[in-house]
């Protein structure tokens, strides 16, 4: 995601990092803190750098605080380990279909009295707001993440929304973090068939998941339809053997339906 020169940083250079971190409060209790993902990025071995990602679905107007203490966090880990000192970079995620209305800049944050701001240090915060993108940058990414981009942009014009057919690498992690972001458990709920999938050869695509949602929508509609069949015959006085006669839905069905109205009744 990182937007640097191309083919600076590669994927197998980055080492998964540690995202809980430990600092002392005012009251000199030790409290916990979690990054939400973190890179060591390292060549023959030696640590070049250390990213970390912040992802963001509301605005939070205390992100430069909390960046700040996840970047002090990482540089006194270094002074700890007393070895080599590398930079700590942190980019945060904003996957809301607005863009980021928070503070970028710690000083952003107070109303400074008149004559302190100079003597105020400032720390920014950098955002990428993924619904805005411009297709020429997310068309630039090789991994999952330009259909995750992708997906979110196209969430603001659906009428404009064409899915991807590329296949999706990281399926699993994509399912997750569409359900996360938008509240949607259907991503859940369709997860274990589309791995299944994958796992028997498939090229599980955007356009694969869309399908899905289709074929299950209308088979949805199709049921809602044979129920409300049901109960309107059942309302003229057929009984069930009668409904399943005239209207070709097997008795087991017809049964189904009733007892569950009946149960939704009581």
């Amino acid at each position: 995601m990182l937007l640097f020169k191309k083919d600076l940083i590669e994927e197998g250079q980055l080492e998964n990092g540690p995202t809980e971190s430990v600092y002392k409060a005012e009251n000199k209790e030790l409290c916990g803190q979690f990054r939400d993902t973190a890179k060591y990025y390292k060549k023959t071995g030696i640590t070049i750098s250390s990213f970390g990602i912040e992802n963001q679905s509301v605005t939070d107007y205390d992100m430069p605080i909390r960046i700040m203490g996840y970047d002090y966090s990482s540089y006194r880990s270094q002074i700890d380990a007393g070895k080599n000192r590398y930079p700590v970079i942190t980019v945060m995620l904003n996957f809301s279909d607005k863009r980021w209305t928070g503070p970028l800049h710690l000083k952003d944050m107070f109303e400074i009295p008149e004559g302190m701001k100079d003597f105020v240090k400032d720390y920014e915060i950098t955002v990428f707001d993924i619904a805005f993108l411009s297709d020429e940058i997310i068309n630039k990414f090789k991994s999952t993440f330009k259909h995750v981009a992708h997906f979110f942009k196209y969430r603001r014009f659906p009428d404009e929304y064409q899915p991807l057919n590329e296949k999706i690498e990281h399926l699993e992690a994509f399912l997750d973090l569409l359900e996360v972001f938008t509240g949607d458990n259907k991503y859940a709920e369709i997860k274990d068939e589309l791995l299944s999938r994958q796992k028997e050869g498939d090229e599980v695509t955007m356009c694969s998941i869309v399908e899905k949602f289709t074929n299950d929508g209308i088979k949805q509609g199709i049921e809602q339809d044979r129920k409300q069949i049901i109960l309107n015959m059942h309302k003229k006085g057929c009984d069930a053997v009668t409904i399943s006669d005239l209207s070709g839905i097997s008795f087991e069905v017809v049964n189904e339906v009733l007892g569950q109205n009946f149960s939704d009744d009581k």
